[in-house]
């Protein structure tokens, strides 16, 4: 690879790695996501770290809310838990390729409910204001905003129960979702709006 002077600094053509990462964050959360992303950064000479997070022992509770609970978000398959105004992994992957996100670091934090089923938080990885709106279904729709905008849901995790947090509100019962623990794609049917593998 030629590079070109440019007094003290260096320029030289992106590798496609690089060029996928400074395309956006969110883009690439799926793609970063488990093994397959690992395998691909360290294939690439991506270097890895620990996401510059904090742990939920250093992020103050707040009041309990109807959505406390542990959920998985659709377009990973990782499982998170909201507790007391934020949201922690339960399951460890790697956001855009480089930062690993360990259990226990909050993701999103600041939660609090803002509407009947509505509620609002600070996610930390994607750098944006989140809104979350609870479905009659039992899911969470969820869309950040960050640059690009990204948007998935939260989808009950299996067994999950409604904590008895005394809020008095309870989960409406969640529609059968297909196993889809093996799926790297998911999408939602526009004709059944329900949760789909695209692989």
């Amino acid at each position: 690879m030629r590079l070109k002077s440019m007094g003290k600094f260096y320029a030289a053509p992106l590798s496609g790695a690089a060029a996928l990462i400074l395309s956006g964050c969110a883009g690439t959360e799926a793609l970063a996501a488990g093994t397959m992303g690992d395998a691909f950064a360290a294939a690439a000479g991506i270097p890895q770290m620990d996401a510059f997070l904090p742990y939920s022992t250093q992020v103050p509770e707040t009041e309990p809310l109807a959505i406390d609970g542990d959920w998985k978000i659709s377009t990973l398959g990782k499982t998170i838990r909201i507790e007391k105004g934020r949201a922690y992994a339960l399951d460890p992957w790697t956001h855009a390729l480089t930062l690993k996100i360990r259990p226990n670091m909050v993701i999103i934090r600041d939660i609090r409910q803002t509407g009947p089923n509505t509620f609002t938080g600070q996610d930390l990885p994607l750098l944006g204001a989140s809104t979350m709106t609870q479905l009659p279904d039992g899911r969470i729709s969820v869309s950040v905003a960050s640059i690009p905008k990204y948007d998935y849901f939260l989808l009950p995790a299996e067994g999950r129960q409604s904590p008895d947090n005394g809020s008095g509100n309870t989960l409406p019962p969640s529609s059968p979702q297909p196993d889809l623990d093996d799926c790297v794609n998911l999408d939602i049917d526009p004709s059944t709006d329900q949760l789909i593998c695209l692989d």
